[in-house]
């Protein structure tokens, strides 16, 4: 009898071991395999490379602005945030024609980025740029030497919108 239990806790002892043996310490997502001699883990069948797929790329929507000025009445009209050249470019003419403008005509029209107009004694010039600071020393630049005067009169930045 007592040969039968000793025999019984080996074989319980025995079988625990062979379990334990059988799992193979693979990481998740593995198993093992073993062949004459070696033991290895190989991923499980469709479960490799299930990463989540990479989000899609951002998009952006462009932003238009335009100036538009009535040079004899000094008036100047503008716009931002618009989707196109030709939708901003209106809607600056006719906010100039708003103020008081008549012979209103686009000075610049800018797609994603800055525009400045320098006004001097004898001179008015606009720029456009990827930065406020950019534009206005580009503005400032084209106003020349001959006229001293110079000044930023209006600045103003549309960046792009993202939409996704």
């Amino acid at each position: 009898m007592k040969l039968r239990i000793l025999f019984f806790l080996m074989a319980a002892a025995i079988q625990c071991l062979l379990v334990a043996h059988a799992e193979g310490g693979c990481p998740p997502g593995q198993y093992p395999q073993q062949g004459q001699g070696w033991q290895t883990c190989v991923p499980i069948p469709g479960a490799a490379n299930q990463q989540p797929p990479p989000p899609p790329p951002p998009q952006w929507v462009s932003q238009w602005q335009a100036i538009a000025t009535d040079k004899q009445k000094a008036v100047l009209g503008s716009s931002m945030g618009r989707s196109s050249s030709g939708d901003s470019e209106r809607a600056a003419i006719s906010d100039c024609h708003a103020k008081g403008g008549v012979d209103c005509e686009i000075q610049i029209s800018y797609r994603n980025g800055c525009v400045s107009m320098v006004v001097g004694n004898n001179t008015m010039n606009t720029q456009g740029a990827a930065t406020k600071g950019e534009a206005d020393a580009a503005a400032l630049t084209k106003c020349g030497g001959a006229d001293t005067e110079c000044r930023v009169y209006y600045s103003a930045c549309n960046a792009a919108v993202r939409v996704q």
